[in-house]
């Protein structure tokens, strides 16, 4: 990767403190350019701001100071109802446990992102189909989430993310739950889906396997230093 490639994230003296009686700074001057197309791998101890950082860009949280832009859209300049629909289009998200719906099938599950948007119903379940028979779940559509063991369940988690076609994709320690081969299966459907739809793919990862198999990788430490190695 080099600087001749788009910028799709630009990071730039970010600072997130939470407010209180002892106020807490997890995150400061934190600057990071990521690129159109890239896997790029966010590493460091437990602790470090890691998953906070992934909550910033992707809107989940709010910035303290600094400025986060995606697709030259300031993240802070957006209002709640702006900020929401961005999220729900732009944004995938892929969560070390899963947080599907228990009570829904998985391709319900993966519908929701879609119908939230108010997309057509039909559509939306063609795709959805579509993106399961992709992870490998074409026989387990219609299982609860109850049904199906960790691994699968993070397949319909990564099916889900997929289904706006959004512009990058927040996974947040996504094998960390899963014994080794789960991890690795997981991990190469991510890989594999998210070159398929010209994503991009920030991963917060404790895996060694995960951080060297993406393009680039980058330490957080003490949520103040953030280098490449």
């Amino acid at each position: 990767m080099n600087n001749e490639k788009n910028i799709l994230i630009k990071i730039e003296n970010l600072k997130k403190v939470y407010t209180g009686a002892n106020p807490l700074t997890v995150l400061n001057n934190i600057n990071l350019n990521v690129y159109t197309d890239e896997i790029l791998a966010i590493t460091g101890e437990s602790g470090s701001g890691k998953t906070t950082l992934l909550n910033l860009i992707g809107g989940i949280d709010n910035i303290t100071s600094g400025h986060i832009s995606i697709d030259d859209k300031k993240i802070e300049n957006m209002n709640e109802n702006n900020l929401a629909t961005f999220r729900n289009k732009s944004v995938g998200y892929v969560f070390q446990f899963h947080n599907l719906l228990g009570e829904f099938s998985a391709i319900e599950n993966v519908m929701i992102p879609s119908l939230m948007l108010k997309y057509d119903k039909i559509e939306a379940y063609k795709k959805s189909e579509y993106l399961l028979e992709a992870v490998g779940l074409k026989d387990r559509i219609n299982h609860r989430i109850g049904e199906l063991s960790g691994g699968e369940a993070q397949r319909v988690a990564i099916a889900r993310a997929l289904i706006n076609n959004p512009l990058v994709i927040l996974a947040d320690e996504p094998t960390g739950n899963l014994d080794k081969k789960n991890a690795s299966v997981v991990q190469e459907i991510l890989w594999e889906m998210t070159k398929k739809i010209k994503s991009t793919l920030i991963v917060v990862t404790h895996s060694r396997v995960i951080a060297e198999a993406s393009d680039r990788k980058f330490k957080l430490e003490s949520g103040e230093t953030l280098s490449e190695y």
